[in-house]
């Protein structure tokens, strides 16, 4: 964090690196010269790239075996726990008495990414239910002994910290570019998956002091990259896969060393890190040609494409109740809003994808139980506490009422699709005899569906309009 901080704060004002540094070696020293203060490996081929400007390679160091943490020449992992491990897990078992302290199914929810849900057929549910005599709360803050993201960080060995620099996880690129990328995203993605609180997210992507979570950004940076027009991204065949191949590798190196430890935020960023894919046999989509395209999906590496970070993030959620609804919860409005925000995109996303893909669809609406989504669930601030409260947030980012609505019309479509599925494509509906009928009942859904469409984005060819195109691709 302190690292993303100072780099955050030397892309804002670059003169304060050479400040902090004290010395007359760097002075005067152009900006193309300079490398952040943690960049001591290049973190692969790939970003030894022009949009990079502030790094300068170096040699990758060799690695003995010995580095990599195994003390047996027969490759056995060592059995022996750090007395600061063993502490720790001592505090994690004493962890479930927390849950039955009093009133602490009704303390107030302080971080939203720091939430326990307990379905009702848990064993501890039933324990907290039956000493509080609650039956309508499934969320409950996580106990203040359980290790928060700094605890996290600073669990990472240093092999895990050096492939983390090998991959550039900690590396940025120069300000402007960061910028541009990230307009972009909230521009063109973020209508689609509108997973991000962008009052808060900008708030802190400004105050160097603060900064955003360096996973949520580097996957931002992924999926901006792949709207995002310029050349500074672009390889010579004019495109951005490189670059997003980039971004990519770094929010997957942070995720998979388990860097951050909200959960909000890591299902965030995987929603976004299904904006990277590989075609047949790892390679490219850009790279191949034309026939392959419409086999790509078949011979692609299911480890990296849309379906797979969808369940993921998917997963990750139920297991912190996102799935279920959270308005007897203790969250705060803005927080509430924007859980209902990120269900109902992973709804989205789980149904257009198994259509896409023709994979089974992995949401079982039957199991959830959040409530439709409506206009002022888009409104990302709290309350006001006051007149004034939040009016230059508010007036910054209005909320545009044509991108409110093509979501809220592409959840309803989604729904049809799952309808779709079940009813024309699944295997069950292979043995089925009234398939005549349900083929009747799907073309009134959509019938339905485009008769009630909104004007606001409702296709017509004289306009032109890009989210009425593209609602109406999907449909």
């Amino acid at each position: 964090m302190y690292e993303l901080r100072r780099l955050l704060h030397r892309m804002q004002d670059p003169g304060a690196e050479e400040e902090e540094d004290g010395g007359e070696e760097g002075r005067g020293e152009p900006d193309s010269e300079r490398r952040s203060s943690y960049a001591d490996t290049p973190p692969s081929p790939t970003t030894r790239r022009a949009f990079f400007s502030g790094q300068r390679e170096l040699a990758l160091p060799r690695y003995e075996p010995d580095n990599i943490g195994m003390k047996s020449h027969h490759g056995m992992p060592d059995t022996e726990v750090s007395e600061a491990y063993a502490s720790q897990q001592r505090v994690n078992n004493g962890s479930y008495a927390q849950y039955m302290k009093p009133k602490f199914g009704r303390a107030p929810i302080k971080e939203a990414g720091r939430v326990a849900y307990l379905g009702e057929s848990s064993n501890l549910s039933l324990l907290v239910q039956d000493r509080h005599g609650m039956t309508d709360v499934v969320h409950y803050p996580l106990p203040e002994n359980v290790r928060g993201a700094r605890a996290r960080v600073n669990e990472l060995d240093n092999v895990e910290i050096d492939i983390l620099h090998q991959r550039g996880a900690f590396l940025l690129p120069p300000r402007a570019l960061c910028d541009e990328l990230v307009d972009a995203y909230f521009q063109w993605i973020a209508p689609v998956v509108p997973v991000i609180n962008r009052t808060k997210f900008m708030r802190r992507y400004r105050d160097p002091k603060n900064p955003p979570s360096l996973l949520l950004l580097q996957a931002i940076l992924l999926a901006g990259s792949r709207v995002c027009g310029n050349p500074q991204l672009m390889d010579a065949n004019g495109s951005t896969t490189s670059a997003a191949m980039t971004f990519y590798k770094r929010a997957k190196a942070l995720y998979d060393a388990n860097y951050e430890d909200d959960r909000v935020t890591i299902v965030q960023a995987l929603i976004l890190m299904g904006w990277y894919w590989e075609g047949p046999e790892g390679k490219d989509k850009s790279r191949v040609d034309l026939l392959t395209h419409a086999r790509s999906d078949l011979a692609a590496d299911v480890t990296k494409n849309v379906f797979y970070w969808t369940r993921v993030a998917v997963i990750v959620a139920q297991g912190s109740g996102m799935h279920r609804s959270v308005e007897h919860s203790q969250l705060s409005r803005a927080d509430k809003r924007l859980w209902k925000r990120i269900w109902w995109t992973l709804f989205t996303r789980d149904r257009s994808v198994a259509v896409a893909l023709g994979r089974p669809t992995g949401i079982n609406i039957e199991d959830s139980d959040v409530e439709k989504m409506s206009e002022d669930d888009f409104n990302d601030d709290d309350e006001p506490t006051g007149p004034a409260a939040n009016q230059a947030c508010q007036s910054e980012f209005l909320l545009d009422p044509i991108r409110v609505q093509f979501f809220l019309n592409y959840v309803k479509l989604c729904e049809i699709m799952g309808l779709v599925l079940a009813q024309q494509y699944s295997v069950a509906s292979k043995s089925r005899r009234n398939n005549a009928i349900d083929l009747t009942h799907s073309d009134m859904a959509l019938a339905d569906w485009l008769q009630n469409c909104p004007p606001e984005v409702r296709w017509e060819p004289q306009r032109h309009h890009f989210w009425s195109a593209l609602l109406l691709a999907n449909y």
